[in-house]
């Protein structure tokens, strides 16, 4: 329930500013992803739909043709893990900056700001997506190896990746502020293991936000920043004070 009020604070509170006309181009970096997403998986569905035609044309047999289809779906599968690690490491500096500016509008709180924190924050970025692709990887593992036991596991497989990847996806979002009040990056997990509601509500209103065509990979990075500094600033007492833990 506390969770559920947080995220309707911070969502409250983004849409508000968004429509004062603060943050708009913070949207442009995801702009550009966006667009060379769309091209390459456009490029990457034509290449599929020649493959289909192999066997028409040239007359090819189903081996060959599976073969041709395989290859596309893995590279579009690559893609989409691409994505998220784009997502996760280089709009890394663009969502740090924006989740401090939002901070300072909410609070008031001045943070300071340089290069040199700037690139510590990129390679925080890149050791958390690491960090949050490997174990994502460790418990879906772990569900596959417990859903071989279980009945209706064929039910359950969809809704446990989709909430192991909210988890991980929420974790990333909230490290921008975790980061900025100085949480070490090891001490940062162990919070959002505490605070497994937070993590999932949010990576999980990510995911759904990115389902949406085209403008969900744009949006969506800038909203989830948002709105997950929103819910951290809730979840802090003394929001000017930082806090060892979430």
């Amino acid at each position: 329930m506390k969770a559920i009020q947080n995220h309707i604070y911070g969502i409250k509170t983004t849409f508000e500013t968004l429509f004062k006309g603060k943050f708009w181009p913070f949207f442009i970096p995801g702009a550009v992803v966006g667009l060379w997403y769309f091209w390459f998986y456009t490029y990457t569905q034509d290449l599929s739909e020649s493959a289909s035609s192999l066997k028409s044309v040239w007359l090819v047999g189903d081996a060959i043709e599976s073969a041709a289809q395989y290859v596309i779906g893995f590279a579009q599968s690559i893609l989409l893990f691409i994505f998220q690690f784009v997502v996760l490491t280089v709009l890394s500096p663009f969502n740090s900056v924006l989740s401090e500016k939002f901070d300072t509008e909410i609070t008031g709180q001045k943070f300071e700001s340089d290069f040199i924190r700037i690139m510590n924050d990129v390679l925080r970025a890149i050791l958390v997506a690491i960090i949050a692709i490997i174990l994502e990887f460790f418990f879906m593992g772990v569900w596959w190896i417990i859903s071989l036991i279980l009945p209706f596991s064929d039910i359950l497989d969809p809704i446990m990746d989709f909430l192991i990847s909210s988890f991980f996806f929420g974790f990333a979002f909230y490290d921008y502020s975790l980061e900025r009040h100085g949480v070490g990056t090891f001490k940062s997990l162990s919070s959002a293991f505490s605070h497994m509601g937070h993590m999932i509500l949010t990576g999980s209103l990510f995911q759904l936000i990115f389902m949406i065509p085209i403008v969900g990979i744009v949006i969506a990075p800038v909203l989830m920043t948002m709105i997950s500094t929103g819910v951290y600033i809730q979840l802090l007492e003394k929001p000017a004070t930082p806090p060892e833990t979430l």
